[in-house]
């Protein structure tokens, strides 16, 4: 009886235990799909970018290219430099023969690393590193994609490729049909002129009387510049709900300092130099956060 008493209790801390290391085994799970993936827009591939978007290629992992969002299909890829790496796609590719019809259905590539293969007559770069190139056909026509591909071992960082649609691509923090809001330019007073009379007989003096006192300017300034930083303030969270400034990023930083040089008392101009954040979101920020 003593026996079957200790084998239940046995039984009912295995379970808890395993039901503790199962969650956690899906909690790293999902951790680990979301580090795998990595996501880009069409542009970027496009050779409309300045730099080549690098791919990494792991040994033993290899990586995919899912063309799957854009809705198209894959026609033809050439790869600079075969000896290293091989690919295999989700369906026929299209034949070099512009003449024959294409049926081709492939939407997906799998880049994978082989053993070297000497190929005659062919050259290799040093790190062995190559590019490869995918011609696509969807419903704008038909598009090129290129990847630097680099050879890699380790734990990877991803293995798989999304590419998505430009339609996808987050609106940028400056709407390029809003125009430019700048502060208001404040009328100048003119200056009062009073005559002195001298004593003697030298001819009457011009002086220029300055009407409003630099006490009374110096308090203005400086509520002005309070309600600067107050409006940055209100434009940059309701830049950071809609996504388009994330809190942490380099632009956040900057309007961060703006917003402590201006309650500090510095000028527009002082606290755009020193911050370093451009006039176009300094300005869009100050329209947003006086929006009521």
């Amino acid at each position: 009886m003593n026996n079957l008493i200790s084998i239940m209790k046995y039984f009912l801390k295995f379970k808890r235990s395993l039901a503790f290391y199962l969650s956690l085994m899906l909690v790293n799970s999902g951790q680990v799909v979301l580090a795998n993936t990595r996501t880009i827009y069409a542009q970027d591939a496009q050779g409309m970018q300045s730099k080549t978007v690098e791919l990494r290629v792991w040994k033993g992992y290899g990586v995919t290219i899912n063309f799957i969002p854009t809705g198209e299909t894959i026609k033809q890829v050439w790869i600079g430099d075969p000896s290293r790496i091989s690919f295999t796609s989700n369906g026929d590719l299209c034949p070099k023969d512009a003449s024959q019809d294409c049926h081709g259905g492939a939407t997906v590539l799998f880049l994978r690393q082989i053993q070297p293969i000497n190929f005659p007559n062919m050259t290799s770069s040093r790190d062995g590193s190559t590019q490869i190139t995918i011609l696509t056909i969807g419903a704008e026509g038909q598009k090129q994609y290129q990847f630097k591909l680099i050879p890699a071992s380790g734990q990877p960082a991803y293995t798989s490729l999304v590419i998505k649609p430009e339609s996808e691509r987050p609106a940028p923090l400056l709407l390029a049909n809003r125009r430019e809001v700048r502060p208001p330019i404040k009328p100048t007073r003119q200056p009062k002129i009073t005559t002195v009379q001298p004593e003697s007989n030298v001819p009457k003096i011009a002086v220029t009387e300055s009407v409003t006192p630099t006490v009374k300017r110096a308090a203005a300034n400086g509520t002005t510049h309070r309600d600067d930083a107050n409006a940055i303030v209100a434009g940059l969270v309701i830049a950071n709900r809609n996504g388009q400034i994330k809190s942490g990023s380099a632009t956040w930083k900057k309007a961060q300092d703006t917003v402590r040089l201006l309650r500090q008392g510095k000028s527009q101009q002082e606290a755009i130099s020193k911050s370093g954040i451009s006039v176009q979101i300094f300005n869009q920020l100050i329209e947003w956060g006086r929006i009521p």
